[in-house]
């Protein structure tokens, strides 16, 4: 009878404890990133480089197939994954040696099985540890008959079905014999859900679905792709909260401006938090953050893009305007109201930020989980539990749990409360595998069949294998450097258009393979494909842009892509390393037929656009790489042609150019009528005496350039005169200048300098010019002197635009009999831009000290100083307001003391470059 008593005290207690036991709650995470990664191809580069009897003939790469456990190596091109699927017939060939290690794997040739287990071992070659493996060589049969190869690796667990992935071969040479080395990548992540993490996370008082990302990051190899596919997904699966990163914002924008952006109910809340939104509907569907109710507390979701996201996604022209979340006071205050205002007990932040930034969050306060940067750790499994003792008396200066997610992309998050709602343990766990086909897991198996053949295309080979080439001066490397590409491929834009520059912006691509280039890898390089147009754009956007050129201290920064990543960096074609173009400096005003792609132009808005050709980017560089190899007749010849291509170095040029350096004309005529009466009345404007006043100045000049040699001819014309008309006096005239230069110059560039005062020329220089006026001074005769001129000249400076010294002879005609007069002359010309301003410094200025004679007479000049500076600033187009004062200084030979001329005014100028032969 004691049994019942004693049998309802313990229900009791269990009843009691159940109903008291803490409660917890679970955030079922997973990603859409993909990787193929073939770590240990490069390593067989390493070995034979570093062994003599070892030579690399070529390196080709294919699609193939695998299911975990076995990878097709030799198959006919109809073998399907399909076909691969019902296949259950295998052979066993013959057994094999293997490594494994990072994401791949490698089948040595047999006779090279222990030098490589060597260069292994000794750690030459990788920074991980390679494991050996035993493997099988098996024939397969197909239901219909098709007959492979696969490599067998029984220690790999089999899936059941197979999935593409990437397979490459080094043809080597041993000592006059052929061998392969087959390098097969390990496919990582688009694994999908598991049925087990969908089931739990229906639950949704305690479970929870968030997704890290929404495909975006697999836009450079899918650029068009459709919302449905995503969307439909993330519905399927029942998804609660999308975080987006840089790449899903700018498919979201894409998607919004086409009209193709529908949400449905069953849709995820779809969350950035370090942006602003200035489109309406775009702003309705991504918010700042996201609150739920989690095993009855209230937990808050937060995901951070990088700063430079605009950089990274092309989102310049975007509606999302992009805080540093290294802010601490907006990334403070936006954690403080979901503490306060919302009440949030836990705050979840998913972290899309690159290395350099990472840090920030590592030190938030306020942040409860961080889910960081995928680690792509195959098989590591971690689990991280923290027991949290009064965690919400903390500072909460760090986060309590970091999770990286595997390779998988797929996790859980476990968190638990006590009584009272506050968080006492987190414990982070991998997706387990439940045996059954994960959610999507066909869909995202053709998916990843289209990255991988969107990598490697049909195999044609539009770019040649970069190891025997030495390009833009550095040693040969198996893989092509980001400046070599894009360097490359802006000398084919430029030439292609016949611009005389074309600008790409560089987009770092993550992707890359050894051997010869597919023209599916060039896409993925360049990007997503646009339109190219030309416009005319000025020498001072240029500039700014030469600056911009990447400059990689090292070769390991030269060759890594994430030294470009996140940077705003530019390839131009058609200036040299002196930025020059043709010879000529670059001048701030002077415009210059561009091409660039549109959505470069389109951030320019300004720039007179000029019709182009209706072409693509993708277009025009695989056109010009086809063009190079199908005229090369050898494959020496086809490498020798890219190396000099790569150079990007401008080719010398004939350059004819019609240069208006300046125009501008005054005339005002005034003229008053009236009986003589008025002539007394206090106003100006009736009192004044007619006068008609002429101001007006030219410069015409055609500029010759080629090679060395420049030769400018041209004409200068300077006149000025007032003419006064009193009632009943004779008229008075008075001239404030008068001056027609014919003149003629030849230059040779005998030196380039660059130093303090920017890029230079150096050389000799001599002219020939007839000087002379338009009408006479009343009482002496029309001046006509033939003057010539040799020295040296700095010239073509961009700021210093020219210093010379030389000596002339004139001939003068204006007297009889003529006379010769020797001299030495100096002279400059500068234009400075004026900082903080729009405002351009010109100046220029001659002084010439004649020589004594003893046929010198009262009208020769001794000393003859002459100088100009105004003060230039755009009106209009090519009409400029200036500002200006112009000085003239004399000293005579025979007259004593000295005279001079002071001119100081505005006036209106237009000039114009006319470019004859580009």
């Amino acid at each position: 009878m004691k049994v019942i008593p004693t049998l309802w005290a313990v229900l009791l207690l269990f009843f009691s404890r159940g109903l008291n036991a803490a409660p917890s709650a679970s955030i079922h995470y997973f990603d859409h990133s993909y990787s193929i990664n073939l770590d240990l191809s490069s390593a067989v580069e390493e070995i034979a480089a570093a062994t003599a009897a070892i030579k690399v003939e070529k390196v080709s790469s294919a699609v193939t197939y695998t299911n975990g456990a076995k990878f097709v190596i030799g198959a006919p091109g109809s073998l399907t994954p399909a076909e691969l699927n019902r296949t259950t017939d295998y052979a066993r060939e013959s057994d094999a040696e293997i490594f494994e290690g990072g994401s791949s794997l490698l089948l040595p040739p047999p006779e090279l099985l222990e030098t490589f287990a060597a260069a292994f071992a000794e750690g030459r070659v990788a920074d991980f540890t390679l494991e050996r493996l035993t493997a099988e060589i098996l024939t397969g049969t197909t239901p219909s008959g098709l007959k492979f190869r696969v490599l067998y690796v029984p220690s790999r667990r089999e899936k059941r079905l197979w999935e593409p992935t990437i397979k490459l071969e080094h043809h080597l040479l041993l000592e006059g014999r052929g061998a392969v080395s087959t390098a097969l990548a390990l496919p990582m992540g688009l694994n999908g859900l598991t049925r087990t993490a969908v089931e739990e996370a229906s639950h949704k008082g305690t479970d929870l679905l968030l997704s890290l990302g929404a495909g975006g990051q697999n836009s450079e190899a899918m650029p068009y792709d459709r919302p449905e596919r995503i969307l439909d997904y993330l519905s399927t699966a029942g998804t609660d909260i999308a975080a987006l990163d840089q790449y899903d914002l700018k498919k979201f924008w894409r998607w919004s401006k086409d009209g193709d952006l529908k949400i449905s109910s069953s849709a995820p809340e779809f969350i950035c938090s370090n942006i602003s939104v200035s489109d309406p509907e775009l702003a309705r569907v991504i918010k700042p953050y996201a609150l739920r109710k989690l095993a009855g507390t209230t937990v808050a979701f937060i995901a951070l893009i990088p700063s430079n996201s605009g950089i990274l996604a092309g989102l310049s022209g975007s509606p999302f305007t992009i805080w540093h979340p290294g802010d601490e006071t907006s990334l403070s205050s936006l954690i403080s109201g979901l503490r306060s205002e919302h009440k949030a007990k836990v705050i979840v932040a998913i972290s899309f930020l690159r290395r350099e930034e990472s840090g920030y969050l590592m030190s938030a306060s306020g942040i409860d989980v961080l889910i960081g940067a995928k680690s792509w750790d195959n098989a590591s499994g971690r689990k991280t539990r923290v027991e949290l003792l009064k965690w919400q008396k903390e500072k909460h200066a760090r986060p309590a749990i970091t999770v990286f997610p595997d390779s998988s992309g797929s996790g859980k998050v476990n968190l638990e409360f006590g009584r009272h709602g506050e968080l006492t343990a987190i414990e982070a766990l991998p997706q387990e595998e439940d045996g059954d086909e994960p959610l999507y897991f066909q869909e995202n198996t053709d998916r990843k069949e289209q990255l991988v053949k969107h990598v490697l295309g049909s195999g044609d080979a539009i770019l040649p294998d970069p190891k025997r080439i030495p390009l833009r001066g550095n040693k040969p490397n198996r893989v092509y450097a980001i400046p070599d590409f894009y360097n490359l491929a802006a000398g084919l834009l430029r030439k292609s258009l016949k611009a005389e520059v074309s600008v790409l912006k560089i987009h770092p691509s993550g992707s890359n393979m050894m051997g010869d280039i597919p023209s599916s890898m060039v896409k993925t390089w360049l990007g997503p494909d646009e339109p190219v147009e030309l416009a005319w754009v000025p020498g001072s956007y240029l500039k700014k842009l030469l600056k911009k050129i990447p400059r990689p201290a090292t070769a390991l920064d030269y060759y890594s892509p994430r030294f470009y990543q996140g940077k705003e960096f530019y390839a131009l074609s058609g200036i040299d390393a002196a930025g020059r173009m043709a010879n000529l400096p670059l001048g701030d005003t002077e415009l210059y037929l561009t091409a660039m792609p549109l959505s470069l132009l389109a951030e320019n808005n300004n720039f007179q656009r000029r019709k182009g050709p209706g072409l693509s980017l993708c277009g025009i560089v695989l056109g010009g790489l086809k063009a190079i190899k199908d005229g090369a007749p050898t494959r020496g010849a086809w490498e020798k042609q890219i190396a000099e291509e790569a150079l990007n170095q401008p080719e010398s040029r004939r350059v004819w150019r019609i240069n208006l350096r300046s125009l501008s004309m005054q005339m005002v005529n005034t003229s008053v009528n009236g009986a003589a009466g008025y002539a007394g009345v206090n106003e100006s404007r009736l009192s004044a005496v007619d006068q008609t006043q002429i101001q007006g100045s030219g410069r015409l000049f055609s500029e010759f350039h080629s090679g060395k040699f420049r030769f400018d001819t041209g004409i200068s014309a300077d006149y000025g005169k007032l003419v006064l008309r009193p009632t009943g006096q004779p008229r008075v005239t008075s001239e404030s200048v008068d001056q027609l230069i014919l003149e003629n110059e030849l230059r040779y560039r005998l030196k380039s300098y660059s130093g303090a005062l920017g890029p230079l020329v150096i050389g000799p220089f001599a002219t020939a010019a007839y000087e002379t006026e338009f009408s006479r001074v009343q009482g002496l005769p029309l001046r006509k002197v033939v003057r010539g001129q040799a020295g040296l000249k700095m010239f073509e400076g961009s700021y210093l635009q020219e210093f010379y010294a030389g000596l002339t002879t004139e001939q003068v005609y204006t007297y009889s009999p003529a006379r010769t007069q020797y001299a030495a002359e100096t002279g400059f010309r500068l234009a400075w831009p004026v900082p903080g301003t729009a405002l351009l410094l010109k100046a220029d200025g001659t002084y010439r000290n004649f020589a004594r004679s003893r046929f010198d007479t009262v009208c020769d000049l001794k000393e003859r100083l002459e100088l100009n500076v105004k003060f230039s600033a755009h009106l209009y187009g090519d009409i400029t307001i200036n500002p200006f004062a112009s000085y003239f200084y004399a000293t005579g030979k025979i007259l004593t003391g000295n005279a001079s001329n002071l001119t100081t005014g505005f006036s209106l100028e237009y000039s114009k470059l006319f470019k004859l032969k580009r």
